[in-house]
Formats: structure tokens, C-alpha cells, sequence
């Protein structure tokens, strides 16, 4: 899945209806997914510095800072 792909699924994914036990709650979905993203980078460098990198995961990191991108884009 491409990056922007990706981003548009992550901030679908944290759009909330309302609902009568939500009435004064303001979800930011862009943000959530943007929290979202800073997790899965946080953990990745966490293994990379453990120094158990492998392509894949160098390829991991940079596609989800790619992610972080498109949603700040979106």
C-alpha cells in the first residue's frame, strides 16, 4: 500500500461519528493518526537501535515516515 494510501486509511480509521456518550468529545482524526504514526516510528528506532536492522525494517521506518507526510498533507 503506498504511503498516501495509507495515511487516507489511518485517519478513516479514527473518524468518529457522535454518539449521545461522546456529545463533548472532539476527535482530531488527523492527529490520532498522526500519534498513531509517531508510535510505530518510536518502536521501530527503539529495535533499530538494538541494532537488529535488516532492510526490511530500514524500508519499515521510511515508509512510515512517508505515511507521517501524507497525513500532515491531507
Amino acid at each position: 500500500m503506498k504511503p498516501k494510501e495509507k495515511a487516507k486509511e489511518l485517519i478513516s480509521k479514527f473518524t468518529f461519528l457522535k454518539t449521545p456518550e461522546s456529545d463533548n468529545k472532539f476527535y482530531n482524526p488527523k492527529q490520532c493518526a498522526l500519534i498513531c504514526v509517531d508510535e510505530i516510528n518510536n518502536a521501530l528506532q527503539n529495535i533499530s537501535s538494538l541494532q537488529v536492522i535488516g532492510n526490511v525494517l530500514l524500508d519499515q521506518i521510511k515508509y512510515y515516515q512517508e505515511v507521517k507526510q501524507e497525513i500532515t498533507n491531507l
